[in-house]
């Protein structure tokens, strides 16, 4: 079991009806190989969680990294976890563009870091940060 994390820049802009064909895609085929997750986009970037086998998804992961959608992927987390963070969810979406400047600015300074090879930020590995500052974001079930 474990956890891949990674960041890219979208080759173009994406609307809510191309987002929801991604996830309705990753959707199948991650229930078909037992892959759990969260795709975030937002202002021109994706960053996704997957969680399974590591050997499953690393593959993913390279065919994720070769999609003409994105440039600019970098993996920034490939290691073995405990347990699933995102259990319940063949792959969750968050579309941050519409949310407020605060939130865009912040992400975007993550994001800046992560790009530049920066690896903590305020004593929290960057892909936690990153992570952690989406899931806030997250609609409450």
């Amino acid at each position: 079991m474990g956890h891949l994390l990674y960041i890219s820049d979208a080759v173009r802009s994406f609307n809510r009806d191309e987002l929801n064909e991604i996830r309705g895609v990753s959707v199948r085929y991650n229930a078909e190989h037992n892959i759990t997750g969260v795709l975030f986009y937002s202002a021109g970037h994706f960053v996704q969680l997957l969680e399974g086998d590591m050997g499953v998804i690393h593959k993913l992961f390279e065919k994720i990294a070769s999609d003409c959608r994105h440039k600019n992927v970098k993996l920034l987390v490939l290691r073995p976890a405990e347990r699933r963070i995102f259990s319940d969810w063949d792959m969750g979406l968050l579309d941050l563009d519409g949310y407020g400047e605060a939130e865009q600015r912040d992400l975007q300074e993550l994001i800046k870091l992560a790009s530049q090879g920066d690896q903590n930020v305020y004593g929290t590995s960057i892909e936690m940060a990153i992570l952690s500052r989406f899931c806030m974001l997250l609609p409450a079930e």
